[in-house]
């Protein structure tokens, strides 16, 4: 148990295992066809982008934690939890990227739409890459929002898969376990 009387699991192979299963189901929850893309679980209203709440609840991933909002409502309104990002290779959705939030709803959407190199993480790292691999240099003070325009529309179109982890242990395990377990391309787990 640590400071804050969280208990550690009994069993660390069991904690394992309950990944390869779970990574089974990822595997085949982003290969069925009711699978969605990240665009199609957001819609542009009025110039902004707002959560396609219908959909994520017919799909099951129903707000499960609070997060404090400028909205007097008490309710839950986010979803901690893993998300998976899958892209279509060799015609199978191959997870390539695994994350963790205790705000599911607003990553995605900073992923996909971010404008700031802290938001859209994941483009950054993309669009990084992709200068690096022509022998440009790119660094966070001179990224634009156009430099990272192409790997947000690929990040649009990536399938995801949300699965709800409340214990935070078994969260952060699961992203380490399922990224070696997928061996994400996209995944890095070098500190800052």
């Amino acid at each position: 148990m640590n400071y804050k009387n969280e208990l550690y699991p009994n069993d660390l192979s069991f904690v394992l295992k309950s990944a390869e299963d779970l990574a089974v189901r990822i595997v085949e929850k982003l290969n069925d066809n009711s699978c969605k893309k990240v665009k199609e679980l957001y819609n542009e209203i009025d110039g902004r982008i707002k959560r396609n709440k219908e959909i994520f609840n017919a799909l099951g991933y129903v707000p499960n934690t609070f997060l404090k909002t400028n909205s007097l409502s008490m309710k839950n309104n986010e979803f901690k939890g893993l998300y998976i990002f899958g892209e279509e290779i060799d015609d199978k959705i191959i997870p390539v990227y695994v994350g963790i939030s205790r705000s599911v709803f607003r990553r995605l959407k900073q992923h996909a739409w971010g404008k700031k190199h802290n938001e859209c993480t994941l483009a950054y790292l993309k669009t990084k890459y992709q200068f690096e691999s022509e022998g440009k240099q790119f660094y966070r003070i001179i990224s634009t929002e156009e430099d990272m325009l192409p790997a947000k529309l690929l990040i649009r179109n990536f399938k995801v898969v949300l699965v709800n982890i409340e214990n935070d242990y078994e969260l952060y395990f699961l992203e380490v376990a399922l990224a070696g377990i997928f061996k994400t391309k996209w995944n890095s787990f070098k500190t800052h």
